[in-house]
């Protein structure tokens, strides 16, 4: 089966310990929290104080997904946090290797998303090489409950080719648009992760809606995906740095405290 990973982007917010703790015991395999700055995409969700909290609510894996300007910034922040994968915009990174490298220092998986939009082909190979995976985001950002862009699983089958071409051991994730009924074809596309929110959340039966996921997934490709993702999936998972000063700003380039 792919790896599943929860996002909580359409969860209640009014009873969020409830509505994470109920989809971990469902039996998700990972938890994916959406980091918005309302810059770079137009929603504002939250930053690194409920990332810590809900680090003290599970022991699975979380991803951190950057639609920030200036990622390089969050890093430390979320990483402190409690953070196993941090994942980050090609689309908002000048440098992109810059951002792999201070993700690598604070010894967390990295991942490059991509817009739905952005052409697999801007994506360099040295840059498929120096990451744990790719997140293809199948639409468009900051809102969960629409459907897949029509060229997402010959996006998935592209890149899967690309990284095979180059021997490398990618791990590739699609997020936004899966579902329980929908999960096996991107799974047979060639998708590692499949990252659900309204699939899950929406659902009106959570746990029945985490078991057909996995079900309907199952199959030979499970092991190389587990393979591949091997240190983000392992346990026991990150804990929050609790140290003030590490967290505190720090100057004035904190996203946190530069007035815009």
């Amino acid at each position: 089966m792919a790896i599943i990973a929860a996002s909580i982007l359409d969860a209640d917010y009014a009873r969020l310990k409830h509505e994470v703790t109920r989809v971990a015991a469902a039996g998700v395999d990972a938890f994916t929290l959406d980091v918005m700055d309302g810059h770079f995409v137009p929603r504002l969700t939250f930053g690194d104080f409920l990332v810590a909290q809900i680090r003290t609510w599970i022991d699975l894996p979380i991803e951190i997904h950057l639609m920030v300007e200036r990622p390089a910034t969050f890093v430390q922040r979320m990483s402190d946090s409690g953070a196993d994968m941090i994942v980050f915009h090609l689309e908002a990174a000048p440098d992109p290797f810059e951002v792999v490298e201070r993700i690598r220092a604070e010894k967390r998986s990295v991942g490059v998303a991509l817009r739905y939009d952005t052409p697999i082909g801007e994506l360099p190979d040295d840059l498929i090489a120096a990451v744990d995976l790719v997140n293809l985001v199948a639409v468009p950002l900051g809102f969960g409950g629409s459907e897949s862009a029509d060229d997402t699983f010959e996006r998935i089958s592209s890149l899967r080719g690309r990284a095979e071409t180059l021997g490398v051991e990618l791990g590739i994730e699609v997020d936004g648009g899966v579902k329980p009924q929908n999960a096996s074809g991107y799974a047979e596309a060639g998708a590692d992760m499949l990252t659900v929110g309204t699939g899950i959340y929406h659902a009106d039966d959570v746990d029945e809606a985490v078991g057909v996921l996995h079900d309907s997934t199952r199959g030979s490709l499970d092991e190389r995906a587990r393979v591949r993702l091997r240190r983000f999936l392992s346990r026991p998972s990150s804990a929050p740095v609790d140290d003030p000063a590490r967290r505190a700003p720090k100057n004035a380039a904190d996203p946190m405290t530069t007035p815009r």
